[in-house]
């Protein structure tokens, strides 16, 4: 924990607001409103997930934070909101489509969303009873950030602003275009400048982005690897896919980011792997943080490799299951050339294997001792 003088610590907060919760509970009928209301934050709730806490509910908000040094990299908050938004979009979509009932509440289940702040600062816990709460003028500003004017300049009542504190603390303000900075006056605050991410689109490309993810039981070009970490999901994934350390685990004497969104690692992105004067390039096809990352390993002769990296949790620490799929191609060379590109993959990955291994260990080990040192101070 970043622990100053006085027990200030510095944190990041995410507050997830469901809009349009008063008119919903003041028109309709109040059993069923109650009854989906309650759905939706049971889906919500579970899915704050360490290395974020909840500080508390508030009515139609969950308010959640993260140590500064507890964040493993500077996308995870971004991640984290749009999986939030997912789960929430997921939930309310099962309602519409699973209830035939006629009230109000049931009916109009589609005008309630959800909208999330991130701001970055510092802040003290303090005791109240049982209960634990963050206090402090940043924790102010991120509430007073969810009274803005974001749906008049933009049309979009599903997004995530993020505070350019947060942004600066993440190191991302630089990936964004002047043209996507607002501002907001707050009373006794003053200015606060802001960017806003589309959650809608978020959600839209998910929902038809098709799952990718190798299986234990597909046509795989070796056995699964199982790599025991004492580390959580969230931060095995980082291990996994955090360009440094993913080239430290690899042995890569560099890896370089392509097709990023502003900086943001996602499907899409491409991570070229130098060993040598080899490059391996590696692409995200699918992506999500804490459960799953698939890339596709694109070679010559329209030759391609899937890898999916899966993260079980295991009482506090986590399996790291790596499986690979033999190579395959849709080009009538490359289907010649299949068994001889299966050999020659066996040949690169099987001889380093335990060093990969042993080496993403030495990771995990490294980070849940600085994770204890941390904790301690």
């Amino acid at each position: 924990m970043t622990t100053q003088d006085g027990g200030v610590k510095t944190a990041f907060f995410v507050i997830a607001d469901i809009s349009g919760y008063t008119k919903f509970m003041a028109e309709t009928a109040i059993e069923h409103a109650k009854g989906i209301l309650e759905s939706l934050f049971g889906d919500l709730v579970p899915a704050v997930r360490s290395p974020l806490m909840i500080s508390g509910l508030q009515g139609d908000a969950i308010f959640a934070y993260a140590f500064e040094t507890d964040v493993m990299t500077k996308q995870f908050i971004l991640d984290f909101s749009e999986q939030l938004y997912c789960v929430f979009a997921r939930s309310k979509e099962k309602m519409i489509l699973n209830t035939s009932c006629p009230c109000d509440a049931c009916s109009t289940v589609d005008g309630l969303e959800l909208k999330i702040v991130v701001h970055h600062g510092d802040c003290v816990i303090q005791k109240t009873g049982d209960r634990e709460e963050l206090a402090g003028q940043d924790v102010i500003t991120a509430f007073r950030l969810l009274k803005n004017k974001v749906k008049e300049r933009t049309g979009m009542n599903a997004y995530t602003l993020i505070s350019c504190d947060a942004l600066r603390a993440m190191e991302m303000k630089e990936y964004f275009s002047d043209s996507e900075f607002h501002t907001e006056e707050i009373e006794h605050i003053g200015e606060v400048e802001y960017v806003v991410r589309d959650m809608r689109a978020a959600w839209d490309r998910r929902r038809t982005t098709q799952r990718t993810f190798v299986e234990p039981g597909d046509d795989l070009l070796m056995d699964e690897w199982i790599i025991p970490l004492p580390v959580s999901p969230e931060v095995a994934f980082t291990i996994c896919t955090r360009p440094d350390l993913r080239g430290e685990w690899l042995g890569s004497d560099k890896v370089e980011l392509i097709e990023t969104n502003n900086g943001k690692i996602e499907p899409g992105t491409t991570y070229h792997c130098y060993h040598g004067d080899a490059i391996f390039p590696f692409e995200i096809v699918d992506w999500y943080p804490g459960e799953y990352a698939t890339g596709r390993y694109n070679m010559a002769k329209g030759l391609s490799m899937l890898e999916t990296n899966e993260l079980v949790e295991m009482g506090d620490g986590t399996l790291v299951k790596i499986r690979f799929t033999s190579p395959t191609s849709s080009t009538f060379i490359g289907k010649f050339s299949v068994g001889k590109t299966k050999k020659m993959l066996l040949s690169i990955i099987e001889p380093d294997k335990e060093n990969r291994i042993n080496r993403m260990k030495a990771l995990g080990e490294k980070m849940a001792a600085e994770a204890k040192a941390f904790a301690a101070e």
